[in-house]
């Protein structure tokens, strides 16, 4: 079973990897870096904090994005410690800086679900443009080969737990005004 898996996480790869064009080549790294170590949520959160009504929806997503660290970055990644397709057999077609760490799941996918999934619960207006993003991050964490499909499917239904998590964790967590 778990080969035919692979099997078909690097056919799709491969399949990515022959259609490729310069100008998505230059879109899709662009995406990635925008949500390499969280910066865009973590910019968001902070943003959300600066105002006393949208404060709860920063600090939930911070709780978001410490549960898809601590559950996929700190425990997943070290449990399963599966092989980036780089390391493996895509090296010569990498196009950015090869990551560090294992494979499995996708850390910008969970994080990208598990915010947008915040915002789909706390702030609708935001809902559309971050699931945008969110699917745009898992499909260019295939094509620029880091994750194979179920990394990045695994990372995204990670992620949305997380987000429902965070939302109810959240809840109980009453926040005072900063008074500015």
């Amino acid at each position: 079973m778990l080969g035919k898996i692979q099997a078909w996480d690097e056919k799709i790869l491969m399949i990515l990897t022959h259609n490729r064009t310069s100008l998505l080549n230059k879109i899709m790294i662009l995406i990635t870096t925008i949500g390499n170590h969280g910066y865009i949520w973590f910019v968001l959160s902070f943003a959300f904090l600066l105002f006393n009504g949208l404060r709860i929806i920063g600090f939930t997503v911070l709780v978001a994005l410490c549960f898809t660290w601590l559950g996929g970055e700190v425990t997943i990644k070290h449990i399963v410690r599966r092989v980036r397709p780089c390391d493996k057999s895509f090296e010569e077609y990498l196009l950015i800086e090869n990551p560090p760490h294992y494979s499995f799941p996708s850390g910008h996918s969970s994080s990208c679900f598990a915010a947008s999934v915040v915002m789909l619960l706390m702030c609708q207006q935001l809902f559309i443009p971050t699931l945008i993003f969110a699917i745009l991050m898992a499909f260019s964490r295939m094509y620029l080969l880091v994750h194979y499909p179920t990394d990045v499917i695994s990372g995204a239904v990670f992620g949305i737990i997380c987000g429902f998590v965070a939302v109810s964790v959240s809840a109980y967590i009453p926040l005072f005004d900063f008074g500015f």
